[in-house]
C-alpha cells in the first residue's frame, strides 16, 4: 500500500475556504478505485495548516487520482489559496 502524507500551508485567512475545497472534494476522491484512506485534518493551533493523509492500493490507484478531474479542478482553486508548496512524503505501509 502506498500512503501519502502532505503539510499543506494557506495563505492568511483562506483557512475556511480550503477547508469547504476539501470537505466538495473528499467525497468524490473516496469513491475512486483504489483508494483505502483519503482524510483531512486542520491544525488546532493554526487554521492555516492541513494535514492530509491518503492510503492507495498501489501506485497505479495514486496516479489515476493524480489524474482525475476533480483533483485537478481542486489544484486550480488551491493554486491560489497556497502559501506556499505543500510539502508531500510517500511511504510505504509495512505493518
Amino acid at each position: 500500500m502506498i500512503v501519502v502524507a502532505a503539510m499543506v500551508k494557506v495563505k492568511e485567512g483562506k483557512g475556511d475556504e480550503v477547508e469547504q475545497a476539501f470537505k466538495k472534494l473528499v467525497p468524490q476522491v473516496r469513491k475512486d478505485p483504489g483508494v483505502i484512506a483519503y482524510i483531512i485534518n486542520r491544525s488546532i493551533d493554526d487554521p492555516t495548516k492541513f494535514f492530509v493523509y491518503e492510503k492507495y492500493e498501489d501506485r497505479d490507484a495514486l496516479k489515476y487520482h493524480g489524474a482525475t478531474p476533480h483533483f485537478k479542478e481542486f489544484g486550480k482553486t488551491m493554486a491560489d489559496l497556497r502559501e506556499k508548496p505543500s510539502e508531500v512524503g510517500l511511504f510505504n505501509e509495512i505493518i
